[in-house]
């Protein structure tokens, strides 16, 4: 064997191991893609689920937020602002579940659920009062994104 075919011999391999390397990265890209995808869910559900038992764990605080979604109740001042607070941790929620599902770390069939659920809240006659008082803390993107959902569900069909 010369000198030139022991070349391409080693040519051939080398090209032979970036192939195998290659490979060996879409494997573990896929992994690490699975594995952001299932922790983005459940810092996103564990969040959710903490602020549904801060809420339903405290019967005033229960009264509160349903009092202040339907907007049937006058709300006291003292629970007016509780519910404020609340409103906006639930749009925070919103607005992070609404970024990761577009960035693509939270799957669509875990981002619709979730979506019909949040949306149905934001669309209580209440909520909607108070929305208007909080939407500038958000971004114009989600705002938008928001307002249309909630106008879609409450549109006629």
């Amino acid at each position: 064997m010369t000198l030139t075919e022991l070349g391409d011999l080693g040519d051939f391999l080398g090209g032979i191991g970036v192939i195998v390397t290659l490979a060996y990265l879409a494997v573990q890209i896929r992994r690490n893609t699975q594995a952001v995808r299932s922790a983005s869910l459940d810092a996103v559900f564990t969040s959710h689920v903490e602020f549904q038992r801060t809420v339903w764990a405290d019967p005033v605080l229960t009264k509160v937020w349903f009092d202040g979604m339907t907007g049937t109740t006058d709300l006291l001042e003292e629970d007016s602002r509780r519910f404020l607070f609340m409103l906006i941790s639930a749009a925070r929620l919103w607005e992070n579940s609404y970024y990761k599902a577009r960035g693509g770390t939270l799957e669509s069939t875990s981002w619709a659920g979730m979506h019909q659920e949040l949306t149905g809240v934001f669309a209580g006659p209440g909520v909607r009062i108070y929305w208007k008082l909080i939407r500038n803390m958000f971004s114009p993107d989600f705002v938008a994104f928001a307002e249309g959902a909630v106008r879609a569900r409450t549109q006629p069909k």
